[in-house]
């Protein structure tokens, strides 16, 4: 038998048999079954787990779901009473070879993958799970996707950070008045995220450097000449910094018992916010709050929200370099979601709709992916994770 994966302490089996059974319907083929990968080196498979699991980590994925992945990694292998220990910030894996046992770790990093690399890390792992590809070239594959470039260059990734910004401003508030700045500092965003790829100093103040010169600009200057709430301008410009994902997977966790990444990944979220608060708060400050009254701004319509939905996958197709013709998929996903809210909300309010909404994309996530050509479904999920409370809309 093999020894079942363990994150920060013994998961309830029912978590992973849940998973499992949606892991199972999703990728469920028809014909024959493969055969076996032959024999692989022990020590070749206990790097694959380990670096696979970092993978799967900045991929987003739960750390009960990465253990039930690697155990499916394990089976296809071979490999017997292998254990997982899975953080966060790095991944344990002890493998019974002959009378002993090897352990190996493997350091987490704080990257996260653009969606092209996670389409590209599900699609390997289904074919280890099928038995078409050895544990060496199974390594080969990973450090390919893991070292390839965005599908988009600078200028559709910028361009991407304006359309999602767009998006959500619409869904936040939409408002005429404060349309046309949206786009100007969603570019802005865009800039300087492409910067700090370049720049390592930039890197570690992005978060307080971009909610400063975002806040700055809104306050000195978009606000004042717009005739807008400057405040409401800034919350949708800073969404690309938003710890949705983090925030969402952290409730997850919590939720089935993974209390040590759980725990880290709600504490990484809220020092972001309060990052972002700070780095608005200085901007506003520097830029001189004005206490002029501003009249009520006219609302767009109630189809604002439904157009912005589009906005958001569109942007977020550019922005987070997702693979070709899953553009489709991801709308879908997305209206359903927030269709499950906009409609639940009429009777269990915000709260308990963003509830139904994250109980509807689960399954919907796995449906698309059970389709032909269909892509994973973390790709459905990361996406969906904007929409959400506790997400960036929350």
């Amino acid at each position: 038998m093999h020894g079942g994966p363990v994150s920060d302490e013994v998961r309830p089996t029912r978590t992973r048999r849940f998973w499992s059974r949606l892991a199972q319907f999703a990728t469920a083929e028809a014909g024959e079954a493969p055969e076996p990968v032959p024999d692989q080196p022990p020590e070749h498979v206990l790097d694959l787990l380990r670096r696979l699991g970092v993978a799967l980590c900045q991929a987003g994925e739960a750390v009960d779901r990465v253990g039930a992945i690697l155990e499916d990694v394990a089976a296809a292998y071979d490999a017997r009473h292998v254990r997982f220990f899975v953080l966060p910030t790095g991944v344990f894996v002890r493998l019974e070879v002959g009378d002993g046992a090897t352990i190996d770790f493997a350091p987490g990093s704080a990257e996260q993958l653009r969606l092209d690399q996670v389409d590209a890390l599900y699609r390997l792992i289904d074919e280890i799970r099928r038995r078409e590809i050895g544990a060496d070239a199974a390594r080969a594959r990973l450090d390919e996707l893991l070292a390839s470039t965005a599908r988009f260059g600078p200028v559709m990734t910028i361009l991407g950070s304006a359309v999602l910004t767009v998006g959500l401003g619409l869904i936040l508030n939409p408002t005429a008045s404060a349309l046309p700045a949206y786009p100007v500092l969603g570019v802005l965003c865009g800039i300087l995220a492409w910067l700090s790829l370049r720049s390592e100093a930039l890197a570690l103040i992005l978060t307080v450097a971009t909610a400063f010169t975002v806040s700055w600009a809104a306050f000195r200057f978009a606000g004042p000449l717009l005739d807008a709430p400057a405040l409401d301008i800034v919350i949708p410009s800073l969404v690309t910094l938003l710890p949705g994902a983090a925030l969402t997977i952290a409730t997850i966790e919590l939720s089935s018992g993974s209390i040590i990444s759980g725990s880290t990944r709600l504490v990484f979220g809220l020092e972001r916010l309060l990052l972002l608060t700070f780095g608005i708060a200085m901007g506003a400050q520097v830029a001189g709050l004005t206490t002029d009254p501003i009249a009520d701004p006219e609302a767009i319509g109630r189809w604002g929200p439904w157009v912005g939905v589009l906005f958001l996958g569109i942007g977020h197709y550019l922005y987070a370099s997702a693979p070709r013709r899953t553009l489709g998929w991801m709308l879908l996903t997305l209206y359903i979601a927030y269709g499950a809210q906009v409609l639940s909300g009429e009777v269990l309010g915000s709260l308990g709709s963003c509830f139904v909404a994250g109980a509807v994309i689960v399954p919907v996530a796995y449906a698309v992916q059970a389709q032909r050509n269909g892509p994973p479904a973390q790709v459905m999920f990361l996406p969906a994770f904007w929409l959400l409370v506790p997400g960036a809309l929350g």
